[in-house]
């Protein structure tokens, strides 16, 4: 998919007759205007078992990055967000073992191959079953949330950006500013 935008260029040359607080001022207050789509779509898109994986997905403070461009992200921050790489990118199969964490994942997998799972330590619940030794994981297919909100939402993104700024700039000075006008090409 490509977006193609006209009017963007337009609208940076009438920003730069601004002064630079008020220039920061629009960018970072349409950045956050632009996040808020795609950080609704995730949300809408997460697994809800609980709903606390989507109560996680969060929009960043704009910043300025070293070269000068500014970025805002949409990402997961707070209980439960370390699940979301998990179920985003899925997990490969993988032996874990109850109560020897002494050993690293290669060494149970060579020790498991060599002797079979009997290793003694602790014990593991899985579901309602309680197991022990080195157990093999299925694993977990991906179940992206993230990275198709910025598909579905990339254009809505865009309009909020110019919006957002339009609406800005005529607040601050009475004038009005060139749109953006967006094409979505698949």
């Amino acid at each position: 998919m490509s977006i193609s935008m006209k009017g963007g260029k337009d609208l940076a040359a009438f920003l730069q007759a601004f002064p630079a607080h008020i220039q920061k001022g629009a960018v970072r207050s349409a950045l956050t205007a632009a996040a808020k789509p795609v950080r609704d779509q995730a949300r809408a898109n997460a697994p809800r078992k609980s709903g606390k994986l989507a109560k996680a997905i969060k929009t960043s403070s704009p910043k300025v990055e070293q070269d000068g461009r500014v970025t805002i992200k949409v990402q997961l921050k707070g209980q439960h967000s370390y699940l979301g790489h998990f179920i985003e990118y899925g997990v490969r199969p993988h032996f874990i073992s109850a109560g020897d964490s002494d050993l690293s994942a290669r060494k149970l997998t060579q020790k498991a191959r060599r002797e079979g799972s009997s290793e003694e330590g602790g014990v593991l619940k899985i579901g309602d079953t309680f197991v022990s030794g080195v157990v093999m994981h299925p694993g977990i297919a991906a179940k992206p949330f993230l990275r198709p909100a910025l598909d579905a939402r990339a254009d809505d993104a865009v309009r909020a950006f110019g919006d957002r700024i339009r609406t800005y700039l005529k607040d601050k000075s009475g004038l009005t500013a060139p749109a953006i006008l967006t094409e979505v090409e698949e």
